[in-house]
């Protein structure tokens, strides 16, 4: 029979909309889901959720039992899966694979010629497509979390109350996340056809002050969003019509401080991680798109060689069986049509840090310090093995775990016999103190701008909001204050290239750094007394892997 299953694994980064959903209203989801199963004559409604999403599985928990006990299933068997924290598991046929117990590896059948077997061993990559006309197999309806949400409402009040907002062709509303360098971040529910520009304004409250927008990304799904096209209608035609696409409506705004390259690195290489492989297209050239890329960033980049970045961008898509390999393309391609002559200078920014988000915590969001040491080949190991996950996890089932533990850092001590502190942390800061001190011997500041412009962004991404999380009033005057020194420090960065007295601008530079390492540990200290064992460990591993990936790049 049909099964109806709810794709609850949201990992596009940018957004949070469907658990900013579930955490609110998860009877909404499941009425949908449940009204959809009637419509299909279905017995089964299958919830795929990744583990790592607690708060949202304790609600549906209790939000299934006290359904079942008011008596709404009449039969259904509703169930939750768990299922790993791969991007890949929040594809339609990667999804259903996780259901079935395996790997998230997507199938070249889509849900509607092949849905769920519970005795089914064949992996997705033995799976021929089926005949035009269809297959004996039954098949699956896989929706996401705000479609189903929407589903119960419509069914009571009808499709005319539905487009009573919105445009003909893009009607209702649709939920944005916004984030990166607005005011605040957050979730709300817009009508369609609602600018990007308005949209900005209103959940993220504009640009941060003094600054412009310069490129928006749209999760890693489109291509990057220029200024110049902010007042587009948010609209599946309109957003497709001005060169990208809406979406998951997760819109991460960069401003004029940040290089596009260094987006549209940050993409690739999040894109060339969580690749699975099966296609080897896509993981080959999409390694090599990320390296190209990244190479334009070093302080003394390398000649571009834009042939062999388009050469590469053509063919990562070939044999694709799902819009990874396109992603690719598309983010890239679109840096080289926008920017045509982009090109890396010192005052340009360094790394952008693409991932998911984590959690979305006081007007500000933490982003999955997993991702930034996560391996080509879906390991936490110190260096990538140079297999594909496909070829090393092949028919493995999949299994759920946490990638903290196995992870090359120290766990912390009790605090009570002295612990280990975040030494690793404190080895990041000592990092970029030589690196300062190597500027200002050297008279080039070019040597530390790097780790600078990345420890930076990497703290205001992961550390601050971490600490308005748990720190209560005390972390967010810590958090307060920290951003107060960035913009200092960057001020100092920006201002060393200018001319006048070198000397002494690198001297304001080193007293800007130091004075943002100091609250820095502040910050630390707080979060040592506030954050359990493996919170720390992975606090401390994002943060030091980071750090120590920028230093390396400028050594």
């Amino acid at each position: 029979a049909t099964t109806v299953v709810v794709n609850a694994a949201e990992g596009e980064p940018g957004t949070f909309k469907d658990r900013a959903l579930l955490r609110t209203n998860p009877y909404r989801v499941l009425e949908g889901a449940l009204v959809a199963a009637a419509a299909m004559q279905s017995d089964r409604v299958r919830v795929g959720i990744k583990a790592s999403f607690a708060r949202e599985i304790e609600g549906l928990t209790d939000a299934i039992a006290e359904v079942r006990e008011a008596g709404w299933l009449d039969g259904v068997d509703l169930r939750m899966v768990l299922g790993p924290s791969s991007y890949l598991f929040g594809d339609e046929t990667a999804l259903l694979e996780v259901l079935e117990g395996r790997q998230p590896f997507p199938r070249v059948t889509p849900p509607y010629r092949r849905g769920l077997q519970d005795d089914d061993t064949r992996s997705a990559g033995a799976v021929e497509l089926a005949a035009v006309g269809g297959s004996d197999e039954p098949p699956a309806l896989v929706n996401n979390v705000e479609t189903l949400a929407n589903v119960a409402l419509i069914a009571a009040k009808g499709p005319a109350w539905f487009r009573e907002l919105g445009t003909d062709s893009s009607p209702g509303t649709i939920v944005c996340t916004v984030s990166g360098a607005t005011r605040r971040s957050g979730v709300g529910e817009v009508a369609m056809g609602s600018t990007l520009r308005e949209v900005i304004e209103i959940i993220g409250w504009g640009a941060q002050g003094g600054r412009e927008i310069n490129v928006v990304l749209a999760g890693t799904a489109n291509r990057l969003i220029p200024a110049t096209v902010l007042d587009t209608p948010l609209t599946y035609e309109d957003m497709r019509d001005a060169g990208s696409g809406l979406g998951s409506a997760g819109f991460i705004v960069y401003d004029d401080t940040t290089d596009p390259t260094a987006v549209a690195a940050g993409v690739a290489r999040f894109l060339s991680v969580e690749s699975c492989g099966q296609c080897e297209p896509c993981k080959t050239d999409g390694l090599a798109i990320a390296e190209e890329l990244q190479a334009s960033l070093l302080v003394d980049p390398p000649s571009r060689n834009l042939d062999k970045l388009r050469d590469r961008i053509a063919t990562v898509t070939d044999g694709a069986r799902c819009n990874l390999a396109r992603q690719q393309a598309d983010v890239a391609a679109s840096l080289l049509e926008l920017f045509p002559g982009t090109s890396r200078s010192t005052e340009s920014s360094g790394a952008v840090t693409i991932a998911a988000i984590s959690d979305l915590i006081g007007g500000r969001v933490i982003l999955d310090p997993d991702q930034l040491v996560k391996q080509p080949d879906w390991s936490y190991d110190e260096a990538s093995s140079g297999a594909s996950p496909a070829a090393l996890l092949g028919n493995t089932p999949v299994h759920i775990t946490n990638p903290v533990r196995h992870r090359r850092w120290p766990e912390w001590g009790a605090v009570d016999d002295g612990g280990q502190p975040l030494e690793m942390i404190d080895d990041a800061h000592d990092r970029i103190d030589q690196l300062i001190d190597a500027a200002l011997s050297s008279d080039d500041p070019a040597v530390a701008a790097e780790a600078i412009r990345t420890h930076v962004d990497v703290t205001r991404r992961i550390l601050y909001p971490m600490v308005r999380r748990v720190g209560g009033e005390a972390g967010d005057l810590l958090a307060d204050a920290a951003e107060s020194k960035d913009r200092a420090l960057l001020t100092a960065l920006d201002a060393v290239g200018s001319d006048g007295d070198r000397s002494g601008r690198l001297q304001d530079l080193s007293v800007a750094m130091r004075s943002h390492a100091a609250l820095d540990d502040e910050i630390l200290e707080l979060l040592r007394a506030r954050l359990d064992p493996a919170e720390r460990s992975s606090l401390a591993g994002g943060l030091a892997a980071a750090t120590t990936t920028s230093a390396e790049r400028t050594d």
